[in-house]
């Protein structure tokens, strides 16, 4: 039995394990494609919290903004923070004002729930934060991506290399 249980058989079942669940992944992901893929979610502004806790051990970007007629947070993904006005949105949203949303539509099950809902566009009193059309070209931009199989097929040649290495 020990002869099965080295580390050469973990590593091949590592890989296997990586390489399925990466192409799962990559096979399954729900695909925002157009304006059609989305809906619309408004409501008064409460409040935001915008953490950068980049560096070492840190939790990465975290933008979240809530509002008055749902109790999720409402995110704003890492990918959207390059186009993202965070800065005019903190000089001129007030409590009480009111926003407009756009999140994918297959995410509308999850409002109401707690968990977080990441958004595709943010406007409030007729200004734009985050755009929507920009947003859906970095969303088709990600959909013709091939990085979930690239990392399934590396892990996958990563395990055999580990299990030929230590045959």
């Amino acid at each position: 039995m020990k002869k099965y249980l080295t580390e050469g058989h973990f590593g091949l079942l590592f890989g296997i394990t990586a390489f399925v669940y990466f192409l799962y992944t990559g096979l399954t992901r729900e695909k925002i494609e157009s304006e059609d893929d989305l809906t619309e979610v408004n409501g008064k502004f409460l409040n935001y919290s915008f953490k950068d806790n980049t560096g070492h051990k840190r939790l990465g970007h975290e933008y979240y903004i809530w509002i008055d007629s749902y109790q999720n947070a409402f995110q704003i993904k890492a990918d959207y923070l390059g186009i993202f006005k965070g800065i005019g949105f903190i000089n001129n949203v007030r409590p009480g004002d009111n926003i407009e949303f756009t999140i994918p539509k297959f995410l509308t099950k999850k409002l109401n729930s707690g968990e977080n809902v990441f958004v595709t566009s943010v406007k409030v009193k007729r200004l734009t934060y985050l755009s929507k059309d920009k947003t859906l070209e970095i969303e088709n931009e990600l959909a013709t991506s091939y990085s979930d199989f690239f990392l399934a097929g590396g892990f996958l040649i990563v395990g055999l290399v580990v299990y030929i290495r230590k045959r």
